[in-house]
Formats: structure tokens, sequence, C-alpha cells
């Protein structure tokens, strides 16, 4: 007999079964976008490394543009240019300025920068139609960074934008946690290749391919270790492997409660059944387990069912074993229709997004068709009996 636990609680149990990767490797920039940091990444200087200008202007000392206006400008003599790339050479004194491009460093003396649209020159004057608070319009060093400050924590997963940090510090490579493996079965005497031709009574093997697609793009190493036939000396040889040698097994078919489904009984006699049940729609029959550290998930065999499982329930493993959350893109849109629940567990439903609205897309956990013609799915607590046309709903997308 199934024993159905909440999703929540599935969810938390996914969680609490993982533990961090603990290997790590040193990696360049270009490598980076995606990964999580193994420790705390410090700054070795500051960001800037000096004051520089963010408009073209002039740069003065804002004392001696206070109060200057349309009516009574501000006069000062020019002394010089900056130019880009260059080291301000020569300070200013009171009553001077000099011209400074966006980017350019300032000199000394000089604590703001007056924009060129409030600027007249004549000769070596320039007035000045417009008052500049001290370090207005000037990034001061060490306004991105200061030398020493943490950049990033550790356990944090790195942006491209992240990467650009890095660069203007310096930092051309990090230490970040490797990458979780994942170890990937599949189940059936039914099953065959995704390049065999199909005989009567057999199907393509798609859910190796679909979990391999999705622990890739959850930034995990994967491993498959084939087709299992079901027979329990084989499925317990090809398990009892793949927990060995990765961080997280993945066994697809042979879940649910008839008399040839054998993965809860394997998993018991190699580890421990933790749950064989979960009150979700598509995917009851989940067994999630343990065999030594590694946790081990018995998926149904349906590629919907599947995909729904490791969306919502894999993924949390998958985030504790890489140390950091997983992005999760999501939109809110108003459904187009009426949609009826009421089957005492959490429903997923596949959408199609346009113009702001989500449309259904219908098809048993067995149609893997449902999940392409989607832009993403909609989730329906348990304790709903549906969703109402125009009810504003979240899309996680795919």
């Amino acid at each position: 007999m199934l024993n159905v636990i909440s999703v929540e609680n599935a969810v938390t149990l996914s969680e609490t079964l993982a533990r961090r990767v603990a290997r790590a490797e040193r990696l360049p920039l270009a490598a980076l976008p995606g990964r999580v940091t193994a420790e705390a990444v410090r700054c070795p200087e500051e960001i800037p490394g000096f004051a520089r200008s963010t408009m073209d202007g002039v740069a003065v000392a804002a004392a001696d543009v206070f109060g200057a206006g349309e009516a009574a400008p501000a006069d000062l003599t020019v002394t010089g240019e900056i130019l880009m790339g260059e080291a301000a050479a020569k300070p200013i004194r009171r009553g001077e300025c000099v011209k400074i491009p966006t980017g350019g460093m300032l000199p000394a003396g000089a604590d703001a920068v007056a924009p060129v649209e409030y600027l007249d020159f004549d000769f070596d004057t320039c007035l000045v139609y417009r008052a500049v608070s001290p370090w207005e319009n000037v990034v001061r060093s060490g306004d991105d960074a200061r030398a020493g400050a943490a950049l990033f924590p550790a356990g944090t997963r790195l942006t491209p934008a992240d990467v650009g940090v890095l660069a203007a510090a310096g930092v051309t490579e990090c230490e970040v946690l490797a990458r979780p493996r994942v170890g990937i079965l599949s189940t059936g005497n039914e099953i065959v290749p995704a390049e065999a031709p199909v005989a009567p009574g057999k199907v393509r093997d798609v859910n190796a391919h679909l979990l391999e697609a999705l622990c890739r793009a959850h930034g995990c190493e994967t491993r498959r270790y084939g087709i299992v036939p079901d027979e329990e000396a084989a499925l317990t040889a090809a398990l009892q492997r793949a927990a060995a040698e990765n961080d997280l097994a993945l066994l697809s078919g042979g879940s649910s409660a008839g008399e040839k489904d054998l993965t809860a009984r394997v998993i018991a006699a190699l580890g421990e059944v933790k749950s064989h049940g979960v009150a979700m729609k598509p995917g009851k029959p989940t067994v999630i387990g343990k065999i030594g550290k590694t946790p081990v998930f018995g998926l149904p065999g349906h590629p919907a069912a599947c995909y729904f499982v490791t969306d919502v329930l894999v993924r949390p493993c998958i985030e504790v074993l890489s140390g950091a959350p997983l992005p999760r893109p999501a939109v809110t849109a108003a459904l187009t229709e009426n949609v009826s629940s009421n089957h005492g567990r959490e429903e997923y439903l596949c959408v199609s997004l346009q113009n702001g609205q989500a449309t259904p897309v219908y098809g048993k956990s067995g149609v893997v068709s449902q999940l392409s013609a989607a832009d993403g799915y909609l989730r329906i607590d348990r304790d709903r009996e549906g969703l109402r046309q125009g009810e504003t709903v979240i899309v996680y997308l795919f």
C-alpha cells in the first residue's frame, strides 16, 4: 500500500536527504556562470581604484560653484583637460577647473563634476550655470567595492553580471563547488533505447533523456546506467552501482504498487524507503529513499509525471547538493477558462501563454507532447476544487 504524504512534506524530505557536495574546483571566468562559490570571494583592491567622472563636463571643487545659477554663474579658469586612460597629474586650485570626459580621472582638489550642458566656455574661462554638491556626478574610489570586502559569500550562484564584477576586481578565477553527479536508470521490460525500432508492446526510453536534459539544465553532471529489466537481481545491481558512484540516483518506472513494480522493494533492501506516495497529480506513486548517503528517487514511468516530480521534488534536492537555489522563472497570467480539480492532490497543469493569458494544454501523464506544446505549468492546491476563468495564476516556465 502507498503511504501518501503531502507535497510540502515531500519537498522537506527531499531537502533533508541531501548534503551539499564537498568537492570543489578552481575555474576561470568563462566557466563561472551558473556555478556556486565554495568560499567567499574577496576584493583584492578598491573598485574603482580612483575617483572618476560619470558625465562629460568640468571637474570642480563643489564649493566654487555653490549658489551658481542662470542669473549668476560661477566663473572658473580652465587649466587643462583630462584625457581618457590618463592619470590626472596636476591638481586644481580654488577657482580652477579642468575639462573631463565620462570615465575620466578626477584630479586632486576636485570633488564634483559640472555637466557640459550647464557650461559656457570662452577661451580659458568656464561659466557654470548650475551648482553641484560634493561628489555629484562622480564615482568615488571604492564605491563598487572596498579592498578586502567580500564580493560574493560562499554559496552564491554566479550570474554573468557577477562575472563582470569579478573581472573588474581583477579576480580571474575562483573556487566553486563541483557539479552534483546524478545517476539515471530506466526500468521496464517494455522499454527500448530511443534509437531502436519499436515492436508491438514496446516503447522508447523517453525518461532517461528527459531526466538527463533536466539535470544538466540544473547544473548537474549525469551518467546513464541503461535500461534495466524487471528483475530484482538486475535492478539491485544497477541501482547499487548508481548510488555508490553518484550524489543522487534517479530511477524511472516501477514505482507503483503492482506486483511487478520492484523499485520500492529494491531501495528498501539496499537502504531505506522514506516515502512511497505523494499527494500530487500526476506523480502519486513516487518513491523517496536513501542508499548509503545517496538520495534515491523512484519516479513514475509516464514522461509528463516524471517531469513534474523531477521539477517539484527532485529539484529541491539538487539545490541542496549544489549549494544554492536554482533560478525559478515564473510569470502571472489570466486563466482563459474554468479548470476543475477535486482529487485531494496538488495538481499540475500545462498551459500555453499568449498576450498575458494562460490556456490549459490537456494531456494524460503518458503523453510527452503536452510538455513541448506548453510554455509552463500552474499548480492547483490540493484543497481547491478548481480555478475560475479570469483568475490570475502563477505560471512556472519550462
